[in-house]
């Protein structure tokens, strides 16, 4: 199936770049263990919140919040889930639904402005569907970098299971939390609250321009689920990271800061 629409985002910047205050680096607590955030404070009422893939940090964004703070002018978030980098494991049952609602509490003990963008890369990408699904009212638009999907998952049925960890005995904090996340991810993605279905916020999904599963059938159903997304609703569009594999935050960033600009300038509007 061909790419119906590819959008060049090549807008001008919102403004000249922001000279940035240092960031905060704190701990939240919610839910009786601690979120490690990063915080850049802007002056727009407006706050990015970055969920990382699956298994990572937000070290996995290499550095694309401290450009999103300085372009966009906005507050940026990004944030270690628990279990990753410096956050604290959590309850050995945290769901992914009650880590939207952990991560909404916290960014709302850090004042932070309610009207957001979530970007989310790969598995992030759900938890950013179901933080749009939970809180409609603050979200106003979302980022999806080559995002793992409940289309997806419907299309190659145990083909995800098949290829993650599955870590019997975890013997450190990371195999843990990477253990539960496993544990969770089918009933995730059977969620309607991680789907697309029902949004109608703007939503840009940014998908790999290179193939990177190795398997001709899989890797033509991820583009698939990509557009399906795209085409399912108004206000989405697809852009493709060219010359890059899954790793697009290291390999493309500037590919998520136009597309990041391209809904505040949509607002601004």
């Amino acid at each position: 199936m061909a790419i119906a629409a590819i959008a060049v985002l090549l807008l001008p910047l919102a403004g000249p770049l922001q000279s940035l205050p240092a960031p905060l680096d704190t701990l939240v607590g919610v839910g009786g263990y601690q979120l490690h955030m990063v915080v850049y404070r802007g002056t727009r009422p407006v706050t990015i919140v970055m969920e990382s893939g699956g298994g990572a940090g937000l070290a996995a964004w290499f550095g694309v919040e401290a450009k999103l703070a300085e372009r966009t002018g906005a507050t940026v978030v990004a944030y270690d889930r628990a279990g990753f980098g410096e956050s604290g494991m959590g309850p050995a049952d945290l769901t992914p639904r009650q880590q939207v609602r952990q991560l909404h509490e916290a960014l709302g003990r850090l004042g932070t402005a309610p009207d957001r963008i979530v970007v989310g890369h790969s598995y992030g990408g759900l938890l950013a569907l179901m933080h749009a699904h939970v809180y409609p009212e603050c979200v106003r638009g979302l980022i999806l970098v080559d995002p793992m999907n409940a289309r997806f998952v419907q299309a190659t049925g145990d083909f995800v299971q098949s290829t993650v960890p599955h870590i019997e005995h975890p013997t450190s904090a990371k195999d843990t939390a990477i253990a539960r996340m496993v544990s969770t991810f089918d009933e995730l993605a059977r969620d309607p609250a991680a789907s697309d279905t029902g949004l109608g916020q703007p939503i840009v999904v940014i998908t790999a321009g290179q193939p990177w599963w190795k398997k001709a059938d899989i890797d033509r159903a991820w583009r698939d689920s990509h557009e399906a997304i795209v085409h399912a609703a108004p206000q989405r569009r697809i852009v493709v990271a060219d010359g890059s594999d899954h790793d697009i935050p290291e390999q493309r960033p500037e590919t998520i800061v136009q597309a990041v600009l391209s809904l505040t300038a949509e607002r601004s509007r």
